[in-house]
């Protein structure tokens, strides 16, 4: 037994394992691929951006072009300061483009930037210098320096500007490739480890269902076993009682001779012969009752019985007794309930609930004890309601065990039999008995059996298909 408990823990610890390593496996998923989406968004909008830059920085070499030629072009001060005033702008937004592009240099366009960079300061002093010439009204000096200077500096500037978006585009997709590599890998490493964790969960359930089935044929062996010990036992019982019972009939008979006998004239002799008579009397009764106890519980033959017919058997025995104690008897009994259960127990069981419902509510203001016999569904229900002393919770917990009586009916006659053996009859045969009650105020018993139809004498019991018109019989005692 600890070894199973310790296996059942071991299983759970490895269920609740698998349970956690597919959630850190999914958690991990979830995580890489949040951030690989973040790093490809991040590294596609500094290609853009880079790319964004370049054009910028060719789109201003031109600028600067057309802004020189304004500058040769002017025909007073005014035009050359505001052709000055362009080319600073430009110049300046060439210098902050190539600040902003440092910031995020890749490391392959290193080269190439150094190059551009050159070209671009280059171009810058140039430019400068047909502004100068320009101020000194030597245009054509400044178209010459324009023509043979300035525009070859342009077009190598695209030319590298080309190259620089080239190398851009290259490296956005090495760094995607990479990615993309890492991407697969993760995925994987996750498809693997979901995997391993599905393989071990399988494993994890093939050794807790292994295990059930092991201790499920073991408490079906132990089950079968103990019904062995319990028929062995109630096989001994009844040889004890019966050993028992054996001699205690002629002591009884000689008891009672030597006192009818009047050979004995002494009073105190024939006290005590009266009470060992008596106690006689009781182990006889009380044998009895083992005997039927050990009976209750082991079911014949099929064979079909009236309810109805066995509860007015047995109110011919209960209603003197009734009357002399002034316990007034209600029955209610619909005819030809039949169940598959002797006439005989059916009898023991009535008599057992209606004896106890007259013992325990005599002496009762307005004692009353009702019996209903009817059919309710596929059930046929023995109803016994009475207005006696009750039980409480504790007593009700304790009512089927076998020589149990309650604190406060231990002075009344009994051997606390009578329910335990009526509980065994009616599970015997398929039957259930349920108990309510409330102290001070009463008990209500209910009996149920299935219904079946009686066709003829000695006939296998049949669940009852159709229930014909049944009449009820009603008296008042």
């Amino acid at each position: 037994m600890v070894s199973s408990r310790t296996s059942i823990r071991a299983y759970r610890a490895g269920f609740f394992f698998v349970v956690a390593l597919l959630s850190a496996v999914t958690a991990f998923t979830l995580w890489t691929e949040v951030r690989t989406g973040a790093r490809v968004d991040a590294l596609v909008n500094e290609a853009l951006e880079r790319a964004r830059l370049i054009g910028r920085i060719r789109v201003d070499a031109l600028s600067l072009e057309s802004a020189i030629e304004a500058h040769i072009r002017a025909t007073d001060d005014a035009e050359r300061e505001a052709a000055d005033v362009v080319m600073e702008e430009i110049l300046s937004d060439i210098r902050l483009a190539s600040e902003a592009y440092t910031r995020n240099l890749p490391p392959g366009d290193k080269a190439v930037w150094e190059r551009f960079n050159a070209a671009c300061q280059g171009l810058a002093d140039q430019v400068r210098a047909a502004a100068v010439f320009s101020q000194r009204r030597e245009a054509d000096r400044a178209r010459r320096h324009l023509a043979e200077r300035i525009r070859p500096l342009a077009a190598q500037l695209d030319a590298l500007g080309e190259s620089l978006s080239e190398e851009n585009s290259n490296e956005a997709r090495r760094v995607g490739g990479r990615l993309a590599d890492m991407r697969v890998r993760n995925t994987a490493l996750g498809a693997g480890t979901t995997l391993l964790a599905m393989l071990l969960s399988v494993l994890v359930g093939w050794q807790v269902t292994s295990l059930l089935k092991r201790q499920d044929a073991t408490i079906q062996g132990q089950l079968e076993e103990l019904g062995r010990h319990n028929q062995e036992l109630d096989s001994f019982t009844r040889r004890v009682a019966h050993d028992l019972i054996s001699p205690l009939a002629p002591l009884k008979g000689y008891l009672t001779l030597i006192r009818r006998t009047g050979a004995v004239k002494d009073a105190g002799a024939l006290e005590m012969l009266a009470q060992c008579e008596s106690s006689a009397v009781r182990m006889g009764e009380l044998i009895e009752a083992l005997l039927r106890f050990c009976r209750a519980g082991t079911r014949g033959e099929h064979t079909v019985g009236e309810l109805d017919t066995a509860v007015t058997t047995v109110l011919l025995e209960v209603s003197q007794t009734a009357a002399a104690q002034g316990v007034a008897l209600d029955r209610t009994l619909q005819a030809g309930v039949a169940v598959d259960c002797p006439g005989q127990l059916l009898q023991v069981t009535a008599r057992n609930l209606l004896t106890n419902a007259v013992k325990y509510t005599a002496g009762r203001p307005e004692a009353r004890v009702a019996v209903n016999v009817f059919t309710e569904g596929p059930d046929a229900v023995l109803e016994v309601v009475d207005n006696g002393m009750g039980m409480g919770p504790g007593v009700l917990a304790l009512l089927f065990q076998p020589f149990f009586r309650a604190p406060e009916a231990r002075s009344l006659p009994g051997h606390g039999l009578g329910l335990a053996t009526t509980k065994r009859v009616v599970e015997a045969h398929g039957g259930t008995l349920t108990v309510r009650s409330e102290e001070g105020k009463g008990t209500r018993v209910v009996v149920r059996f299935t219904r079946v139809s009686r066709q003829a004498e000695g006939s296998t019991a049949e669940p009852a298909q159709s229930s014909s018109a049944s009449s009820i019989r009603k008296v008042a005692s």
